[in-house]
């Protein structure tokens, strides 16, 4: 099966990194993008998201969806999605982990591996540095 992926996020972040991923990547086709924005009701976005995940059920295509924090609007709205379609969920949105799901779309049909790969990145992409790692010559 196909896989495309949802961003979820409070404001305009999960926009705002996709940007960022399509300057290094190029444009995606198979990512969307949606924020809670101030004013907006979350019920308002939890429809967007179900309309975004029906539309990609009718194409034949599995959701990958990603959402920034647990327990905030965002995240609540992409629990809910869990029950309306058969998708994988990745909480705590990260660059490493949208650039790995992009690199494999195509090639990895297995919606689940593909997540567990890009939370795999995401660990993968936390990295603590500090003074004590510059060597003094």
């Amino acid at each position: 099966m196909k896989n495309k992926v949802l961003i979820i996020t409070h404001g305009m972040f999960g926009a705002e990194l996709q940007k960022s991923v399509e300057m290094i990547m190029g444009e995606q086709d198979k990512v969307d993008s949606m924020g809670l924005i101030p004013g907006q009701s979350v019920d308002d976005l939890r429809e967007k998201a179900f309309e975004t995940l029906a539309r990609n059920e009718a194409e034949g295509t599995h959701t990958i969806i990603m959402c920034d924090l647990m327990g905030g609007s965002p995240s609540n709205v992409a629990m809910a999605c869990l029950g309306q379609a058969d998708c994988e969920l990745l909480i705590g949105l990260s660059m490493p982990m949208l650039i790995q799901v992009i690199q494999a779309i195509d090639d990895d049909e297995d919606a689940e591996a593909l997540a567990d790969a890009a939370a795999d990145a995401a660990r993968a992409g936390v990295i603590h540095l500090n003074r004590k790692l510059i060597r003094k010559g």
